[in-house]
């Protein structure tokens, strides 16, 4: 019965159908919602990093004036190659990557050495890597696919380059290179050595894994600092989740795109909004940067800076996030996360007035919630040490007289 082998299968479409699970990549929030809590208090002196604002008129004067010296790029790269050479991407997609590649360079401060971006001839597998610490690699599959959305190219390119930021090239050789010494000795009868092997092995899958969904996190961040669309660039995720997967979840060095989303969405709820501000900054005090085909006329070299604002780029500390962390629970109202979060910082960092102060917000709304004077008392605990630090604050002050 054909009509009833067609309807089983049918059902099986209904699974593994890669129209409707690319489109739910229209369907994610990346960005904070802003469910305007009552009752929260928030001066604004959670310190985010260093920058000015920056005013709009001036920033989009700033942007006109970049132009005219992207136009030359344009120009340059689109000449035609010479017979001793040919590239492997025509110019137009060079051009395209360098806008993206150079905006999330410039608004986090990378700039400090030379970027070499290459797309590399593979039709057939959409894919990316980084080998160095400055080179990112594209597949024409994966360019191609997303030509038309920069959002998403930014992600792939934030996401190499947060594996490189990160120091997880060096960490993978490190662990393979463990890893190869124990096969060895397993394979010259070390039984002790096979045990290790083993045990090193699963480390490394699970490492792996971990290394892939703090870069995805990373490349997110590199992203929304550059101004990028958050939900139009997770797509990519979306699109890896259509492709067919061969290795299981405990031999594959990669999370599933499933549990990357996932560990996306959690992310990016708390990704504060003046990181945007921040790259408007770090653009707007540095200046466009050269870029001219690499050597080998496969990839482009897009040169390091002569001008940045003068805070070169670093991976976010364990405090900074604690800080964070704790400050975005506050104002997304979860307070007891907030409270979690703030305390781990004050067990490294017993110096952050501001942060007192919001664990002291956190405390009096999880007080007025649930009427346990335990909060109130930490509410007041919290105030009095935020004072402490900073006499003259006159959050602090407002808030000792109001508990």
């Amino acid at each position: 019965d054909y009509a009833k082998l067609q309807i089983k299968e049918m059902k099986h479409a209904q699974k593994y159908g890669t129209t409707q699970t690319f489109l739910q990549a229209g369907q994610l929030s990346l960005t904070p919602n802003n469910p305007q809590i009552l009752g929260i208090k928030d001066p604004k002196i959670m310190k985010i990093g260093n920058y000015q604002k920056i005013d709009e008129k001036a920033y989009n004067q700033k942007l006109k004036s970049d132009e005219v010296k992207y136009e030359e790029y344009s120009k340059f790269l689109g000449k035609k190659a010479s017979k001793q050479y040919r590239t492997q991407a025509d110019a137009e997609d060079f051009y395209k990557l360098y806008r993206v590649a150079e905006k999330i360079i410039r608004a986090n401060n990378l700039g400090y050495i030379n970027w070499t971006i290459e797309i590399y001839k593979d039709a057939q597998s959409p894919n990316a890597y980084t080998t160095t610490t400055n080179h990112v690699a594209i597949s024409t599959a994966l360019f191609d696919t997303f030509a038309d959305n920069e959002d998403a190219l930014a992600m792939v390119v934030g996401h190499e380059m947060g594996h490189a930021l990160l120091g997880h090239l060096k960490r993978n050789d490190k662990l393979i290179a463990r890893m190869q010494r124990q096969k060895l000795l397993a394979k010259a009868g070390n039984t002790y050595a096979a045990a290790a092997y083993l045990a090193m092995k699963r480390k490394y899958v699970i490492d792996s894994k971990n290394m892939e969904y703090t870069a995805d996190v990373e490349g997110a961040k590199l992203a929304k600092r550059a101004g990028f669309d958050l939900n139009a660039a997770a797509e990519v995720l979306t699109f890896f989740e259509t492709m067919p997967r061969y290795d299981s979840e405990w031999s594959s060095d990669h999370p599933s795109p499933e549990k990357r989303i996932e560990n996306l969405k959690q992310n990016a709820k708390y990704f504060p909004e003046p990181w945007k501000d921040i790259g408007e900054y770090n653009i707007y005090n540095s200046e466009v940067l050269p870029v001219k085909l690499s050597s080998d006329r496969k990839s482009m070299v897009i040169s390091a800076g002569t001008k940045t604002s003068g805070n070169l780029y670093k991976p976010e500390t364990p405090a900074e996030i604690y800080a964070r962390f704790g400050y975005m629970y506050y104002v997304n109202g979860e307070f007891s996360k907030s409270i979690t979060y703030f305390n781990k910082l004050f067990s490294i960092d017993k110096s952050n007035a501001p942060a007192y102060l919001y664990a002291s917000y956190a405390s009096e709304a999880l007080y007025k919630n649930t009427g346990n004077k335990k909060y109130l008392q930490n509410a007041k605990d919290y105030a009095s040490y935020a004072l402490k630090i900073d006499p003259k604050n006159k959050y602090m002050l407002e808030q000792v007289d109001a508990l």
